[in-house]
């Protein structure tokens, strides 16, 4: 749940949560030069374990240029665990294809436009102390359309822009690392197959926090990922670095690569605290951050040279109910990245 608008004049109004019973919501808006006047909201309900009846949230906005995006999602207990269904519906106006590889001009792009829709379902249970598994099934659709005539599209290692459907299974897990380190070792791996076509993907990382006092917590990650079948990968799923998925100082999907190498590094700092009701609190904290990332598409091209790097600060504000919502402002060699989403990066 992540957009980015690459322009200094933006406007966030975060307004006061709006109790609806168990319910909180939080209107937004902002402004992009890129996409226009963004209007959207947050909703959610007991986003906190065990989710008893149910827990939701949900994350939507339109820009005025057309682009979109809807994504809700809905937990309940079941057995020892609890279930997800969540489902997401973007368009996506005047994209930006940079090319293929760990470097390119910023300034050439290619662009288009694209609709994708996700549907997934999975369980949550922990076999052990401090080890929680995830298994479920994905199922994706894309196509992309409008696409400029440039020549950055030779560069594209697929051909998949039409109308697609993939579905596959999907397994993570994420063990608790002792309270002496404070973190957490993860591990996933997805498959999509579709007609005649079928690809996959590996991740895994390690997070430390090591809080100092109540409000205080720095906080570190690094993480690898390995994507397979490159060639037969719908555009739009194609492994890529950028804004959205961790290097928050440069464009989403900048650059483009089998195998991705990032590190994070945060300083979070709790400010103040408002009381909504007796039950309810919002939190607001300010992030120091730095990241650092590269792609590759053989792991032994990855050198230390090639990290792309980046650092800015950010704030959190805590959702009633349980959630967070994020806005990071990151700075890079290309310009300024301003990213929203919801819960922590990591």
């Amino acid at each position: 749940m992540i957009f980015r608008t690459k322009t200094i004049i933006i406007l966030i109004a975060l307004l006061c949560a709006l109790p609806l019973h168990a319910w909180k919501v939080f209107p937004l808006l902002s402004y992009s030069s890129n996409s226009g006047v963004l209007i959207g909201g947050v909703v959610s309900n007991n986003m906190i374990p065990p989710f008893k009846p149910f827990g939701f949230s949900a994350m939507t906005f339109v820009y005025t240029d057309g682009s979109m995006s809807a994504e809700p999602k809905l937990l309940f207990p079941a057995g020892s665990g609890f279930v997800t269904l969540s489902a997401s519906y973007r368009v996506r106006k005047k994209d930006k294809f940079f090319g293929w590889g760990n470097g390119g001009d910023n300034e050439l792009y290619a662009n288009y436009n694209a609709e994708i829709q996700d549907f997934s379902g999975s369980y949550d249970f922990s076999p052990l102390s401090g080890l929680v598994m995830t298994g479920g099934l994905l199922c994706r659709h894309s196509t992309v359309y409008n696409r400029s005539d440039e020549q950055l599209w030779s560069q594209s290692p697929t051909d998949e822009y039409g109308s697609i459907w993939t579905v596959g299974p999907f397994i993570r897990g994420n063990w608790s690392l002792p309270v002496l380190i404070n973190g957490y070792v993860s591990a996933g791996y997805d498959i999509q197959i579709g007609s005649d076509i079928s690809y996959s993907s590996a991740e895994c990382a390690l997070a430390v926090f090591t809080p100092i006092g109540n409000s205080t917590t720095p906080a570190f990650r690094m993480k690898v990922e390995r994507h397979i079948g490159t060639v037969s990968t719908p555009f739009t799923f194609l492994p890529s670095l950028g804004g959205g998925s961790g290097l928050r100082g440069y464009n989403d999907a900048r650059f483009g690569g089998n195998w991705t190498l990032l590190g994070n590094v945060e300083l979070r700092q709790k400010i103040v605290s408002f009381s909504i009701d007796e039950n309810n609190t919002i939190d607001f904290s300010l992030v120091l951050f730095g990241d650092a990332g590269q792609v590759a598409d053989h792991l032994d091209e990855c050198r230390w040279n090639r990290f792309r790097l980046d650092g800015g600060v950010g704030v959190r504000m805590s959702l009633p109910g349980g959630g967070t919502l994020r806005v990071d402002f990151a700075r890079s060699s290309e310009g300024l990245g301003i990213q929203m989403g919801l819960g922590e990066l990591f």
